[in-house]
């Protein structure tokens, strides 16, 4: 299927095609801004010099980098994880690309973080995670084990990187271990971002209506270039399941606003399920022949 008839165009920057270069976007994401020096004629012994003011060191509550320092070293037997949206974001459309929640599991040592994230003011959130604003940015903690999905019995827990299996989307299956740096993904993770493959991890879902909003929009603004035939499969339950309108005022109640296209809603509306004598190719086919009549591209 050719998603490029339906989809809003804009210049993106290009994904990444490494974990080196998504780490590199993360350490730029989370480094403070530079002050430039301005460029001045050697100094001169025998004239008055303004001196500038000492540069301030930021509390930690005024910098994200600084909270997830103190943060880690507040839990020398356990360890901090970002986790699926930023380093998603990141990932493909680098650091203009990122304006959300962030999310961080901890692995270990829950007790004591609940108790530092306590002190600090954080409130509960859905699901029993915390939650608290950093430099603007809202954070949502959670206990690694104690994810949804984990805590529902649709994915045993053998270690952190059972996340990657509880993710709605492959693009969110990434964590990094803010301590060492080290990413834990899905040994295909950096193909699908650098190729923009999108596909549906877990279907399982608490708010299966907001899912599928997710996923229409992921498919709408990330720019997926191709999506697996389990994603196929999944967006046209979707279809079948919600009308457009019940997925727009969903997404304009979660968002504020709608990014899911008519004609890619109407694509997967008519994408047969049940056709037994054609494999996904031929229905994908027979789908965007109905969506290029019905706007006048045939």
């Amino acid at each position: 299927m050719n998603l490029e008839h339906f989809k809003l165009h804009t210049p993106k920057p290009q994904p990444v095609d490494s974990i080196e270069n998504l780490r590199f976007r993360v350490e730029r994401f989370f480094r403070p801004p530079s002050i430039r020096a301005e460029r001045s004629l050697p100094l001169a012994l025998d004239s008055a010099q303004t001196l500038r003011p000492e540069l301030k060191i930021e509390h930690p509550s005024k910098s994200v980098a600084n909270f997830l320092n103190f943060l880690t070293d507040a839990l020398p037997d356990g360890d901090v994880y970002l986790f699926g949206g930023i380093l998603r974001d990141l990932a493909l459309h680098g650091q203009r690309g990122f304006n959300s929640d962030i999310d961080l599991v901890v692995e270990g040592d829950w007790p004591n973080c609940a108790a530092y994230l306590h002190k600090l003011g954080a409130q509960h959130n859905k699901f029993g995670g915390y939650r608290l604003t950093v430099a603007g940015w809202p954070i949502d903690i959670w206990n690694a084990k104690e994810t949804w999905a984990i805590r529902e019995g649709f994915v045993p827990y053998y270690g952190i990187g059972s996340l990657t299996e509880t993710t709605v989307l492959n693009w969110d299956a990434i964590l990094m271990n803010w301590r060492t740096k080290v990413f834990v993904h899905r040994r295909t993770y950096i193909e699908a971002i650098r190729q923009r493959i999108l596909d549906v991890v877990l279907q399982k879902n608490p708010n299966p209506l907001g899912m599928a909003v997710r996923v229409f929009r992921h498919l709408c603004l990330k720019d997926a270039k191709q999506i697996t035939t389990s994603a196929a499969e999944y967006l046209a339950k979707c279809a079948h399941a919600y009308g457009y309108q019940e997925l727009q005022n969903s997404e304009i109640q979660s968002y504020g606003n709608s990014a899911i296209r008519a004609p890619v809603y109407t694509f997967f509306a008519h994408l047969d399920l049940h056709h037994d004598a054609l494999d996904m190719q031929g229905r994908f086919k027979i789908a965007s022949n109905a969506v290029a009549q019905e706007l006048g591209l045939a």
